[in-house]
């Protein structure tokens, strides 16, 4: 359907007016694949656009021969298109008529091939009398290259399209072939979108006080310090001399190139006489004030511009003289310019060609990356954007440069850029474009490098929205001696008209200290959208004496290692908070290619290595090579003499932020560890290890934070010195402590916590307001505990000390070995007996430590004696023994404890020792988690015996026990501490947590001096709560009247030491100590709070009305044990089976038998329900059963409305007042009930579902009366009376239009009506009683598609 706008005026005219404004986004997509060719042509940009048969679907529809060629349109592989043959000249070819229109900026797009070899392609419309050009390919034989291009007329008619090449020998081939026009409006919304994609920035902003409470109402001052998107205008020497012209210059411009004074011919005037002076001086004065520098040139291609003595050379001293002006200046700038224009113009110009070899060019460029690596290597030409008739500098001709130049591979790849000069006479905008389209798919950088032009402010904007284009340089430098082709100032640097423009659009873009200024919202926010740039911000409210002032960046390339595109700024009393959220992923398979750098790599630098050896060196006696293998390019360390031979880059380390580290690595045989390290004031950091294969991608992912702010070297490391590391995806992302503790919280909202809603009603079950609501958490949901002695049995001030704050602990010693058989085959577990016993009668679980200890130390004194054979059983009784003891009383066991830094059972019965083990472990008690149990896998990254690689590959050898079931493994880490590095414990967990198991810190301790000690104990019990992975916590500070392990909870008294206050702060954040949470019901009796998981006892009271009520309730963590209860089981099967679409009916197998239920009973032998029989009565309320009754009244216009379930009802209806009563029975049924639907229902449901699909074009009834029968259906009896199926059609007519439907109304007071109608033809009649006057008009509204298309009487 089509909206119809009509407008009434004075004489009834009509007038068209369009409603709205609907822009067809551009599609800034081009192809340009390595070989510049596909084997079948993609689909046709905007389906064609004006172009009628535009993938020669229809054969010659619309399309015709052009000159003498002879057409012929083929099929190949389901292919269609259109072969001109027998070319004569250049323009015989096939065409197609258009109608072109003045003011409309036309793309253009086509797929072309040539039946042998290559050769240029022109697209050419031919425009009264005038042939205008609108791109160019060089077409290939046997696949599909895309031709994109542009153009503009200067008045309105008709135009032909064709194609040419001067080679007649050719067939040229065409597919694919789009025209799309746009207004200039719409034009200008793409550079608008573009825009904000591409320059701008959302910042939002909130003010806080001390108390983290919002600040409304205060005042923000923003103002852009300079402009993001690097703008900026060449210079001449004449700027060193003029403090007026420096002063205009570096208030507007952040980048330029040197007119002149880089060049040869002013640096060596004499042939061995080098002068840089005037070159370093400007160089100085622009470095001073910010202005980043191109580099302008190397060497220039066209032979008027050379130093004059160069022509006089040999060509052994022209090679030697080239070679060394490249080195020179090349060396001499090196990293201090924004990229270096090489070889100017060598797509038009070949003097050194001529003068060395057809790979001058090549050579220069490969010069210019060994003497200066970083730096981007530009390419720079002119008439590639101006001058689409121009094929010496064709998009086309400009990539087929580009791959050439993309094979140098010297110190790493070549960095190579795309410098586009763009001195434009009358520019081809849409040409424009499309020509940055095309190079903009290879995905390098592209600069406007010397910008002039009679339409300046067109080619500036036209530049500044495309996403590929990374910076504009204008060549309208001032100079006394006259500008090159246009000026911005005058000699008194005032503004000309071009000037103007530049100050325009800096206005627009963020230039000249732009301010931005607002205020917080009633939630202390405020928010808006930024050009990319350096910022100030200053927050004030007058009212609170609050002030704070902040810089930040925004960056163009939301790739780069900066802040995400949207981000948040909270300011606590001026301290900035800056939000990146952590990344807990990490990657335990090795992978055939590596993932992306987290966090866009960071603060690395070329992360990716995408840019050959930008920001990387080498550290040591190694060599570094820069490569690629199947699209992925990566950095080789090779030739090794010292294991931290490597590759390396610097980066700065400031004190107080927290580093989360990762990099991909690989070596060139076997596996071998690699670790990385930071080198900083001669001491070395471990960051993490991983244990890197061949052939494959191992992710190490690590951390670490440093004592003082300064320099430090990334290197990798590895004792294998005879492996290559291979380095790719290496990411380091610093965080404050705000955003680390802002982690904790985000992950404690999801992991930790959970949203209860707690409803008062009254007995009426209407919502109870004001009612006092008192929620007490009587149990802790998160496992913490701490470890204990058998000096706890009979201390009764120790137990209330334990038992009030602790849901687990660990006994230190009673169930280990030496304890339970002292003497060899007299085993004695009364103490741990007893133990067990009080801390079940306190509903606190028991971690079982441990089965045996691989620690040879800790052996019972009698075991070295014995025989191999003996240990062997002995060893294998101990399991027995203990095991099925405590089978299912324990949360699980440390099975052979320490066994990656020790093997005792190893030494004495082989590798498999610790498997074994673990294996009989299972065997007895399946369903208890068997842990392994290990120290310094996140306290040191030092020691390679327990890193989490290590870790893992130990994990990995249990995964493949099977006995009774597949082993339920534990991650249990001791965390015995001296000063934590808390980055490097968190991804040493996110490491082990790609495992998927349940992970314990076990033994949590801190050995620091007492100043610091309950500060690192919190840390550590913060860091290990909020991680989303770790499932428990046991403290090994329990208290010893001998002395604690290595730290004490409290003293002999049992008051708390400052550990201890640690844990009763923690306890009361975490819901522990009996936490209490209070409130009232709001206005409709809610009341909703977020609480830790836990169990919790909930009291409602309401003083008015003395009613009172109790509940307990438990608020679990998705991953809770214990297992819910049957009747909890059952209710969720129940509840699944009945909300399950395709579920028809259930019945449950638990019907009452006095000798016993099969498996489950509803009812005991009194038919009182059991709690499963409270499931059914419970769920059959819900679903409507047990008679459950709907009351209610009916509204103002006698309408009473309900949501009821499927079933059979009584109704009854009466009214006191008027003593009227009705009563009736109805039925509600699925729509699958029996008995079927109509056949008139199943037609009307087929005609509704054919008209409304937006591909079918028409429909037909098979209905027709027949006297003899119909053939399956009719739609009348013999005297033409519908049957139900005909009155189907005169309902759905009646609905889409037909049988003479008539739609009216009175015009607005502007004279509007406006309807919705279906597409048709339409009689309007408009009359007016005052007036007396009438008008009648025709119509014809029809659907986009409609053929033939109608006249445009009605816009939409």
């Amino acid at each position: 359907m089509k909206r119809l706008l009509l407008q009434l005026l004075a004489l009834w005219s009509f007038s068209l007016s369009r409603c709205e404004s609907t822009f067809v986004p551009y599609d800034y997509s081009a192809t340009v694949e390595a070989s510049n060719c596909l084997d079948k042509p993609l689909k046709p940009q905007y389906n064609g656009g004006i172009i009628v048969n535009p993938d020669l679907r229809d054969g010659p529809q619309a399309w015709l021969p052009f000159g003498n060629a002879k057409i012929e349109f083929k099929d190949i592989g389901h292919d269609k298109f259109v072969v001109a043959r027998e070319r004569k000249q250049p323009h015989d070819s096939v065409s197609q008529k258009v109608h072109l229109e003045k003011g409309r900026l036309y793309t253009f797009s086509a797929w072309l091939q040539v039946n042998n070899g290559k050769a240029p392609v022109s697209a050419v419309f031919k425009t009264n009398g005038e042939y205008k050009h609108a791109g160019s390919v060089i077409a290939e034989s046997k696949c599909w290259s895309m031709l994109k291009g542009g153009l503009t007329v200067d008045e309105s008619g008709p135009g032909e399209l064709y194609f040419e090449s001067n080679d007649t020998r050719v067939e040229i081939w065409v597919d694919s072939v789009s025209l799309q026009p746009f207004t200039q409006e719409e034009w200008n919304s793409h550079q608008d979108h573009s825009i904000h994609k591409e320059r701008k920035r959302t910042v939002r902003i909130r003010v806080v006080n001390s108390k983290g409470e919002p600040v409304q109402k205060a005042s923000l001052s923003i103002e852009q310090r300079k402009l993001g998107f690097p703008f900026g205008c060449e210079v001449e020497k004449n700027i060193l001399e003029s403090h007026a012209y420096q002063n205009w210059f570096t208030k507007r411009f952040t980048v330029t190139t040197f007119a002149n004074e880089m060049k040869w011919y002013s640096t060596e005037v004499v042939r061995g006489k080098e002068d840089y002076s005037i070159a370093d001086k400007m160089l100085r004065f622009f470095k001073k004030h910010g202005v980043a520098v191109r580099g302008h040139n190397i060497v220039w291609n066209d032979p008027k511009y050379q130093t004059k003595w160069l022509n006089a050379l040999s060509s052994r001293e022209f090679y030697n003289a080239v070679k060394r002006r490249v080195s020179s200046v090349a060396s001499r700038y090196k990293g201090q310019l924004e990229g270096w224009d090489v070889v100017n113009e060598n797509l038009h110009f070949s003097y050194f060609e001529k003068k060395m070899s057809p790979k001058a060019s090549y050579n220069i460029f490969k010069m210019a990356q060994a003497f200066d690596p970083t730096s981007t290597k530009f390419i720079n030409e002119y008439n590639t954007l101006e001058e689409p008739r121009d094929s010496d500098s064709s998009p086309a001709k400009y990539l087929k440069k580009l791959r050439e130049l993309k094979s140098i591979v010297v110190r790493g790849n070549i960095s190579l850029g795309i410098g586009l000069e763009s001195h434009f006479k009358t520019p081809n905008i849409p040409f424009m474009r499309s020509a940055l389209d095309i190079l903009g798919a290879t995905g390098l950088p592209i600069w406007l490098t010397e910008v002039d032009a009679k339409y300046f402010e067109q080619v500036l904007r036209e530049g500044h929205a495309h996403p590929r284009v990374k910076g504009i340089v204008t060549w309208a430098g001032y100079s006394p001696t006259g500008c090159y082709r246009m000026c911005l100032t005058d000699g008194n640097f005032k503004n000309l008209p071009t000037g103007d423009v530049v100050d325009k659009l800096l206005h627009e873009w963020g230039g000249f200290r732009r301010q931005t200024k607002g205020f917080t919202d009633a939630d202390g926010f405020f928010e808006a959208s930024f050009f990319n740039g350096d910022y100030d911000l200053k927050i004030d409210h007058p009212l609170t004496n609050f002030k704070a002032s902040h810089s930040f960046k925004l960056v163009s390339d939301v790739s780069s290692n900066t802040q995400p595109s949207s981000f948040a700024f909270h300011y606590w009393g001026g301290c900035e908070e800056k939000y990146v959220p952590y990344d807990y992923s990490a990657t335990i398979e090795c992978l055939g290619n590596p993932n992306k750098p987290q966090y866009n790599g960071g603060i690395i630098v070329n992360p990716e290595l995408q840019n050959g050896s930008q920001g990387w060196s080498q550290l040591g006696n190694v060599k570094v090579d820069f490569t690629e293998s199947g699209g992925n390019k990566f950095v080789i360390a090779r030739g090794r003499n010292q294991s931290y031979d490597s590759v390396s880059q610097m980066v700065y380390l400031e004190k107080g932020l927290l580093y989360t580290f990762s990099a991909w690595l690989q070596v060139s045989q076997g596996n071998a560890p690699v670790r990385a390290v930071f080198k900083k004031n001669g001491e070395y950091k471990h960051a993490g290890s991983v244990i890197a294969e061949s052939k494959c991608w191992s992710m190490l992912k690590g951390g670490l934070t440093v004592d003082e702010s300064g320099p430090a070297d990334l290197l990798f490391e590895s004792e294998d010195i005879s492996a290559e590391i291979w380095v790719d995806s290496v990411s380091l992302q610093p965080f404050t402590q705000e955003e680390w503790n802002s982690h904790h919280e985000q992950s404690i909202n999801m992991k930790r916590k959970g949203a209860v809603r707690i409803r008062a009603v009254n007995s009426a079950g209407e919502p109870v307001p004001n009612a006092t609501i008192s929620i007490l958490q009587n149990r802790l949901g998160f496992p913490f505990g701490c470890a204990v002695e058998n000096n706890i049995l009979g201390n009764q001030a120790y137990q209330d000390w334990f038992t009030k704050r602790f849901t687990v602990t660990t006994f230190g010693n009673e169930m280990k070995w030496y304890s339970t058989e002292v003497v060899r085959g007299k085993e004695d577990y009364s103490t741990a007996d007893a133990m067990v016993k009080l801390f079940q009668q306190h509903g606190i679980a028991i971690r079982g430590h441990n089965i045996i200890w691989d620690n040879p130390i800790y052996q019972p004194s009698w075991v070295n004696a014995l025989s191999v054979s003996d240990l062997y059983n002995a060893v294998k009784r101990r399991v027995f023994s203990v095991v099925t003891r405590y089978k299912g009383q324990l949360a699980g066991w440390d099975v052979v404890n320490e066994n990656l830094h020790f093997s005792f059972l190893e030494s004495k019965f082989g590798p498999k020792a610790s498997y074994n083990v673990f294996a009989q472990a299972h065997a007895l008690d399946p369903k208890t988690t068997m842990f392994m149990n290990e120290y310094n896998t996140l306290e040191q990254p030092g020691d390679p015996v327990a890193t989490p690689a290590r870790y893992l590959q130990k994990l990995r050898e249990l995964q493949s026990i099977h006995m009774a079931g597949n082993i339920p493994l534990g991650i249990g880490l001791q965390c015995h501490f001296s000063t934590p590095n808390i980055p490097y414990m968190r991804s040493a967990i996110d490491t082990l947590a790609a495992t998927g198991l349940p992970i314990w810190l076990t033994e949590v301790d801190v050995a620091a001096p007492p100043n610091v000690q309950a500060n690192y104990f919190e840390q550590i019990l913060r860091e290990g709560h909020a991680h989303p992975q770790v499932k428990g916590m046991v403290t090994w500070a329990g208290y010893n009247p001998k002395g604690c392990y290595r730290m004490c909870l409290t003293d002999g008294n049992f008051r708390n030491l400052p550990t201890g206050d640690v844990v009763d702060k923690l306890l009361r954040e975490w819901g522990g100590l009996s936490g209490q949470t209070t409130g009232l019901t709001d206005a409709d009796g809610f009341f909703e709070a977020s609480l830790f998981h836990g169990d919790y006892n909930l009291d409602i009271s309401h003083p008015l009305t003395n009613s009172t009520a109790s509940h307990s309730f438990k608020l679990a963590s998705e991953d809770s044990n214990p297992s819910p209860s049957i009747a909890n089981y059952f209710e969720q099967i129940l509840r699944e089976g009945h909300a399950h679409p395709q579920v028809k009916g259930m019945v449950t197998w638990a019907g009452y038998n006095p000798k016993g239920c099969y498996r489950m009973c509803l009812t005991d032998g009194n038919f009182r329900n059991l709690p499963t029989g409270d499931v059914v009565d419970k769920l059959l309320r819900e679903w409507g059963g047990l008679s459950g009754q709907t009351t209610g009244l009916t509204d103002a216009d006698g309408f009473f409305e309900a949501s009821l379930f499927h079933g059979d009802y009584n109704l009854d209806i009466s009214h006191p007042l008027t003593n009227s009563t009705a009563s009736h029975s109805f039925k509600l049924a699925s729509e699958d009930s029996n008995p079927s639907p109509s056949i008139a229902n199943y037609f009307e449901q087929i005609l509704r579902e054919g008209h409304a699909h937006p591909q079918v074009k028409g429909m037909v009834t098979w209905a027709g009366y027949n006297p003899k029968g119909c053939y399956r259906m009719c739609l009348t009896d013999g005297n033409f009376r519908n049957l139900p199926t005909g009155d189907v059609v005169d309902k759905l007519l009646r609905e889409w239009g037909g049988l003479s439907g008539q739609t009216t109304g009175l015009t607005d007071a502007d004279g509007f009506f406006e309807a919705s109608l279906f597409h048709g033809d339409y009689n309007l009649d408009i009359s007016h009683p005052l007036t007396n006057s009438t008008a009648s008009h025709s119509f014809q509204l029809a659907s986009e598609d409609s053929n033939p298309s109608p006249s445009i009487v009605f816009r939409v």
